[in-house]
């Protein structure tokens, strides 16, 4: 072989090296894209699965806290209602003998 055919060779066998590499970037690029998608898939799915047990909770507590308030309100109610059943007799008397006089 002569040194000019060992050139051409050499140069040859540079640019396929070249593609060989080109491929194997786009091949790595792309498959580090398809691994970063499906790990963000993955990120977001427990995102939202933590954001819904987070709404759950919080509703949860809402509706016990409110139920509490409804209780403690029915409660107050009837002391009040309580309070006035206790004055009815003096409020008909007080009336009696407004009418009365």
């Amino acid at each position: 072989m002569s040194m000019l055919e060992d050139i051409k060779a050499a140069e040859a066998a540079a640019v396929d090296a070249r593609k060989d590499a080109t491929v194997s970037a786009r091949n790595l690029l792309h498959d580090s894209e398809v691994k970063a998608n499906n790990q963000a898939k993955t990120i977001i799915g427990t995102a939202r699965e933590a954001a819904k047990a987070a709404i759950s909770d919080a509703d949860a507590k809402a509706r016990q806290k409110a139920q509490a308030l409804m209780e403690q309100r029915a409660g107050e109610e009837r002391n009040s209602a309580e309070k006035a059943r206790q004055q009815l007799p003096k409020a008909v008397a007080y009336i009696v003998e407004k009418v009365v006089i």
